[in-house]
């Protein structure tokens, strides 16, 4: 292999893990707006039900930021680079600051939404999850153990399982 085979090789490397990363960040921008529309909508609306994690809110005031960060790395796969560097290096600086505001801006309006709204308004359900951090709210204890019940019914009919089968005759 001479050196252009190499250099060409580097080339497209960096092409696809461009194209990953946009993919990627792309989806978790899609995703978190999703989800904390939804828990906002909730709120807002009132609903009686609520799952509701503070992280949330610092990533959806982070989205602007990481809709930069997207920017910048199409930027990085355009031929013309050098015209589109300049234009994200004075882009940077105000961006990083964003991001940082929004981040403290963002953990303090999730302990507020956690004090108002939902502690007073809801009551916290007990979740055992280890997977996810948030917690479900309820506006009463009955609708939490009612969809605690719910719940604890649909794992014990779930295919995985073995039990009755609605489909076998009870006589066997």
């Amino acid at each position: 292999m001479d050196i252009i085979d190499i250099m060409n090789m580097v080339k497209v490397k960096g092409y696809v893990y461009g194209i990953i990363i946009i993919i990627c960040l792309t989806g978790i921008m899609v995703f978190v707006y999703n989800t904390v529309i939804t828990t906002i909508m909730g709120i807002i609306k009132g609903e009686d039900y609520i799952l509701y994690d503070p992280k949330q809110i610092p990533l959806f005031l982070l989205l602007p930021a990481m809709v930069v960060a997207d920017l910048f790395v199409i930027c990085l796969l355009l031929p013309f680079r050098k015209k589109t560097d300049v234009i994200m290096q004075k882009l940077f600086i105000p961006t990083t600051v964003y991001a940082i505001v929004a981040f403290a801006i963002g953990i303090f309006m999730s302990m507020v939404i956690s004090f108002y709204p939902l502690g007073t308004d809801y009551y916290q359900c007990k979740s055992t999850s280890i997977v996810s951090s948030g917690s479900y709210y309820a506006r009463t204890k009955e609708m939490c153990k009612q969809r605690a019940y719910i719940s604890t019914n649909e794992e014990e009919r779930s295919p995985g399982k073995p039990g009755k089968n609605r489909l076998e005759s009870p006589v066997q």
